[in-house]
């Protein structure tokens, strides 16, 4: 009999957790079919290879997670040496990625390339959105990571993530200790922006999708962008607009507060162009994976409208 390797992974998971709940976190899956999988191979098997209440492995248990382990082992190796022949697995890759990217997705697309692909080395540059798009245009990067970022001609594209909008408030707020608050409280308040020349579209389309709400603000726009230099100077009724994405990164200063309009959604996109190296197909993999495993596209649906699509009317195919 042959055993599938995500039933290998499955049984290592609940090993290393201590249980199927713990396991099912890890995985993202829930409990339930997970336990269901178990007993299946349990069946398949004819042995035990958990004892339950407390959830440990028998000794036959303990047999097959060795052995599983190894596999695995060898499984990811022989993945990454083909890699190399292929021609994905070395080489330099040259990334930029947006300001509103930089405190979650940009670390950990590092991070599992890293892992992935250690043979690839990863040259990220942070810069706002005209510069970037003029950057992917003229072949200075090969890959682009921002939000509404105008996209040159001849580039695919690929949607990792659709995030709601969030009001960012002073902690000394009246709103601030709300669980969520809708726009109509802020009106008559400076909503303070970036310079709409660094990121046109982004600006564009952020305030396109406040509209929607049907309230309009005034907009104060920061000199010397960047979301800390922003954080610095809010205080009072002023208020911010981000991606929520955002939220556990903010400065203790500063608190985001969930948005009750129904707004169309800011999306999260990879760019790059269509005669690109191998080593661009190996990060495109990999942080398709990575927004899977991170949650960060819903199951499909026909959910709230993305910023982008709100403002166009399609989207570019991947």
């Amino acid at each position: 009999m042959s055993v599938d390797l995500r039933l290998m992974r499955y049984v290592i998971a609940v090993a290393d957790a201590g249980g199927f709940e713990g396991a099912a976190e890890t995985l993202h899956m829930t409990q339930p079919p997970l336990s269901r999988q178990i007993a299946a191979l349990e069946r398949e098997l004819g042995v035990a290879l958990f004892h339950r209440r407390p959830t440990r492995p028998t000794e036959a248990g303990l047999v097959f997670i060795e052995s599983a382990r190894r596999i695995l082992e060898d499984t990811d190796r022989a993945v990454r040496q083909v890699r190399l022949v292929g021609g994905a697995g070395t080489g330099t890759l040259r990334i930029g990625y947006t300001v509103t990217t930089a405190f979650d997705e940009m670390p950990k697309l590092f991070a599992a390339m890293r892992e992935e692909h250690p043979g690839i080395r990863v040259d990220a540059r942070e810069a706002w959105d005209v510069e970037l798009s003029a950057a992917l245009r003229d072949r200075e990067i090969d890959v682009l990571l921002g939000r509404l970022v105008r996209i040159p001609s001849g580039h695919r594209t690929a949607t990792l993530r659709r995030d709601p909008l969030t009001a960012v408030l002073d902690t000394g707020h009246p709103l601030a200790g709300r669980d969520a608050l809708a726009l109509r409280e802020l009106r008559g308040h400076t909503l303070r922006f970036f310079p709409r020349a660094v990121a046109p579209r982004y600006h564009d389309g952020v305030l396109a999708a406040l509209r929607v709400s049907g309230e309009t603000f005034d907009v104060w726009e920061n000199r010397l962008p960047g979301l800390r230099n922003l954080g610095s100077a809010l205080s009072g009724g002023d208020f911010m607009i981000l991606p929520a994405s955002l939220r556990p990164h903010l400065p203790p200063t500063m608190v985001g507060v969930a948005l009750l309009d129904e707004l169309p959604t800011i999306d999260l996109q990879l760019a790059w162009a269509r005669d690109a190296p191998p080593t661009v197909a190996a990060l495109v993999r990999t942080a398709r994976r990575l927004a899977r495993t991170e949650g960060w596209l819903p199951a499909r649906s026909r959910g709230p409208r993305s910023a982008r699509t709100y403002k166009t009317g399609q989207d570019q195919a991947p």
